[in-house]
């Protein structure tokens, strides 16, 4: 049987390669995001991609979605819910409205799919006597300051978090979770940094290694290695040593 699965975010960056790789491999794939244009021209790669435009952080949108993504794909074996935004702000003069925007995409979104999209995964799951997967996207950034990340990076911890909870929450309900890590991938969205990246990867790698994450069932992947170990050791240090770390990174 033909699996399906839905992208959000995927008119651009990671999600867009994922759809792709998945439309590769011979899944039906919903992708979605606010670009039509952008995804249209993605549709256009494979005729096992269909479009949905769809704003995550308009509630009334995403209560009516469900049924719409149900109209589409007769199961919903995968949901990968992989769309986000970064915004620098200066704590001399703190943006809320930044706040808000980034805490909208990069968390109540998610929120509000898990709300009206899980049911989706669980009848997949009890209709093929199987498990259905969700997979959600966050960042290794929350795991250490960063200068001028305060909003981006506390959504990715809020997010992290909801995850770990979501998972416990729904043991034993057919619903496999898997929490994404990653760390820089070349993007659009990381093309805008004006700062050094270590450990950069290409688009496609780190698809390649989400897809292997949650094909293996992992409950959490953090990848590229070397920046995840990098990042874990520095919060073994004293608190103290380990804020004049992240300090002198900022110079």
């Amino acid at each position: 049987m033909q699996k399906s699965c839905v992208i959000t975010g995927a008119s651009s960056g990671l999600g867009r390669e994922l759809a792709l790789q998945y439309a590769a491999a011979g899944w039906r794939v919903l992708a979605i995001a606010r670009s039509e244009e952008r995804l249209l021209q993605l549709s256009q790669q494979s005729a096992l991609i269909q479009p949905l435009v769809l704003d995550l952080t308009d509630g009334a949108a995403m209560e009516k979605s469900a049924g719409i993504i149900a109209a589409v794909l007769p199961s919903v074996d995968l949901l990968i819910l992989n769309a986000g935004s970064c915004e620098y702000v200066d704590a001399g003069n703190l943006d809320l409205a930044a706040f808000d925007r980034t805490f909208a995409v990069n968390f109540f979104a998610v929120v509000a799919a898990v709300k009206f999209w899980l049911p989706l995964l669980k009848n997949s799951a009890a209709a093929n006597s199987g498990q259905a997967q969700l997979a959600i996207v966050s960042s290794l950034a929350w795991l250490f300051p960063f200068t001028r990340a305060e909003a981006y990076g506390a959504s990715k911890a809020a997010l992290s978090y909801f995850t770990d909870s979501l998972r416990l929450d729904l043991t034993g309900q057919g619903v496999q979770v898997s929490l994404i890590e990653p760390g820089f991938v070349d993007t659009p969205l990381t093309r805008k940094n004006d700062f050094a990246m270590p450990f950069l990867l290409p688009v496609a790698d780190a698809a390649a290694r989400v897809r292997k994450a949650i094909a293996d069932g992992q409950l959490r992947c953090r990848f590229p290695l070397r920046l995840s170990l990098s990042l874990q050791l520095l919060n073994l240090l004293p608190y103290g040593l380990r804020q004049k770390v992240a300090a002198g990174l900022k110079q």
